[in-house]
């Protein structure tokens, strides 16, 4: 839990930021308030976002980042964003906030308003998901459609050594993760899930790096994204598979999910009517899920909070249905 110290510095640091950037942008700082905000307080990270409005009902977003303290990385970030803002500009449905000012130095920057909800929020408020899907799979085929950089043949070697290392770290007890004998069964069999995928010829493009169920916001048929990871490009998969198990392990309806799938037949198809640029049935698609479930559950089985314990039990939930 964030403690009220960090609370309160966290809000006192922002407020420093915000002051300079909101000159540089044009806009009078002492003529907005907080209107909202979300902060993130663990081992890793230390931030805030905070919605700023003004009097004439305008709103500006800032970011600002205590933990980690890595400048280059930070710009690194900007970089990935300002490429993506000028990739999808003047696309009708699909965007990237319009960053207004930055401070690399004190890892905080400042952005337009989008007044959409996440997809998470969306899909918890609302029985039938697959307009969000949809959505959801607009915007990622737009950026990856305009940053589009080649077609290659995908080689999993990377990840199936990966994934044999991690079942040898458990086997030598370097490593203890809850459903170990499972995970190390299934670590070592991916090598079978990969037989379709080696040497598909698939879509290279820039990469999100983390785009999950809280990092797309949506209003009506509109989509932004936000949140970044540095400049890279991959196998479009990447993101596909991040976001699509980020989703189902938060929200989508398992009970529906039949053996040998990740995800129910009709979520796919939503979300791949809008993304468009391959198909549901792309196997390093296939492959690369079954790998995200493997890489989150490492990840989570250790997680204290409730929160986490909850998803951990979807994730193995997921990956008794995936593995059937």
């Amino acid at each position: 839990m964030t403690s009220v110290l960090n609370r309160d510095y966290l809000r006192q640091s922002a407020r420093e930021t915000f002051l300079p950037l909101a000159s540089e942008a044009g806009i009078d700082p002492t003529a907005c308030s907080v209107g909202a905000e979300w902060i993130k307080d663990d081992a890793n990270r230390l931030h805030i976002v905070q919605r700023y409005d003004g009097p004439d009902g305008a709103a500006v977003v800032l970011k600002h980042a205590l933990r980690p303290a890595d400048q280059a990385g930070f710009g690194a970030i900007l970089d990935a964003h300002r490429n993506a803002h000028t990739a999808l500009s003047g696309h009708e449905a699909a965007g990237v906030p319009e960053i207004l000012a930055q401070d690399v130095d004190r890892q905080s920057y400042l952005m337009s308003f989008f007044s959409g909800e996440t997809f998470l929020n969306l899909c918890r408020r609302n029985e039938n998901h697959e307009p969000f899907l949809h959505a959801a799979g607009v915007w990622l085929g737009a950026y990856h459609a305009a940053t589009f950089e080649q077609e290659r043949p995908f080689q999993p070697k990377f990840m199936l050594d990966h994934m044999h290392r991690l079942a040898d770290q458990m086997e030598w007890g370097e490593r203890k993760i809850l459903g170990q004998k499972r995970f190390v069964s299934l670590a070592r069999d991916m090598g079978s899930y990969a037989q379709d995928a080696t040497g598909h010829l698939g879509k290279v493009s820039s990469k999100h790096g983390d785009l999950n169920a809280h990092n797309i916001l949506i209003d009506g048929t509109r989509a932004v994204a936000l949140d970044f990871l540095a400049p890279s490009t991959a196998p479009v998969g990447y993101d596909i598979a991040r976001f699509l198990l980020s989703y189902a392990q938060m929200v989508g309806d398992l009970d529906s999910l039949p053996k040998g799938h990740v995800l129910p037949p009709d979520a796919m198809q939503a979300f791949f009517e809008g993304y468009g640029n391959i198909s549901s049935n792309d196997p390093v698609v296939h492959f690369l899920m079954r790998i995200q479930i493997l890489t989150d559950w490492n990840r989570m089985s250790d997680k204290k909070t409730l929160a986490s314990v909850m998803r951990f039990e979807r994730i193995k939930k997921i990956a008794r249905r995936a593995f059937a």
